[in-house]
């Protein structure tokens, strides 16, 4: 449980200090530019949504992780539900990687 809230509690920093950007529309501005370093996605997200976002992530060459709900999302920003949530900072990033148990750098 201790890494759920760690994620969320990272996912809320960085949001304060602008290092993560959500919702479906910036999130994909962000891989286009190839400024994001990972995506979250929630797991109740639209399967539309999570297919758009994979392959953009793919040729940006982003990992992407399903964690939480959309209302957990958008609770650990402060924000309204969010299906999508990029991390810009890459040392964030790999933080949160980490504790997800995905790879760096993938």
């Amino acid at each position: 449980m201790s890494g759920i809230r760690s994620v969320r509690q990272y996912l809320g920093l960085g949001q304060r200090a602008g290092q993560v950007v959500s919702g479906d529309f910036v999130v994909r501005v962000k891989l286009r530019k190839k400024e994001a370093h990972l995506v979250i996605v929630a797991g109740d997200a639209a399967a539309s949504t999570v297919r758009d976002i994979e392959r953009l992530a793919k040729h940006a060459s982003v990992p992407v992780v399903k964690f939480g709900t959309k209302m957990e999302l958008g609770s650990a920003l402060g924000r309204s539900p969010r299906a999508v949530v990029a991390v810009l900072n890459k040392p964030l990033a790999d933080r949160i990687l980490e504790i997800l148990g995905g790879t760096k750098g993938e």
